[in-house]
């Protein structure tokens, strides 16, 4: 896995998360996955979002960023969120469970996207979404090389090879794009 370090101060500049959370339509009581959650930059916000009516999944493969979330959801007292030491290509929770299903900059960490975004299908309900924040394929003076990188066009179509489609797609700014995938 790219171990690509972007400080969570450096990250609140671009990325608001309870915001982008907002903004993709996370309420009280909904069913969420952050795949590839990391220490739970998005994880945390969204548990606190759900509420205790609602659920977070957190899935990562670094065991030294769970048991970080796990300090900061122990710390909260926050109880509504599962902790998945797996990789994503390995796991369904369950079909048809999921509100929304979040990638943060790590799709292209994957080591089969296109897996992640089958297991992703299964999971996510008939209504709900998949949401990919991620970044540009571009030369940008922060995040990964290049090479690894998805473009947009390379996740719209795995999306469509895996029975999902691009229901939105936008550039945020110089260094990201945001897909919202449906089935």
């Amino acid at each position: 896995m790219h171990q690509f370090r972007y400080s969570e101060k450096d990250r609140r500049i671009n990325q608001n998360p309870e915001e982008i959370l907002l903004n993709i339509g996370l309420k009280e009581g909904m069913y969420f996955i952050d795949s590839g959650c990391n220490d739970g930059y998005f994880t945390l916000p969204a548990s606190r979002i759900v509420g205790n009516n609602g659920k977070v999944w957190a899935i990562d493969i670094d065991s030294g960023a769970l048991n970080k979330l796990k300090e900061k959801l122990k710390k909260e007292s926050i109880n509504n969120t599962e902790i998945i030491a797996s990789p994503a290509e390995e796991v369904i929770i369950a079909t048809n469970i999921a509100d929304i299903i979040f990638f943060s900059m790590v799709l292209h960490d994957f080591k089969n996207p296109s897996k992640v975004l089958k297991n992703s299908k299964q999971m996510l309900k008939e209504d709900g979404i998949i949401y990919d924040y991620d970044w540009q394929k571009s030369n940008t003076l922060i995040g990964p090389p290049i090479d690894i990188r998805l473009s947009q066009k390379q996740v719209k179509d795995l999306a469509e090879k895996n029975g999902l489609a691009v229901k939105y797609s936008k550039i945020i700014d110089k260094n990201f794009y945001a897909i919202t995938l449906v089935k």
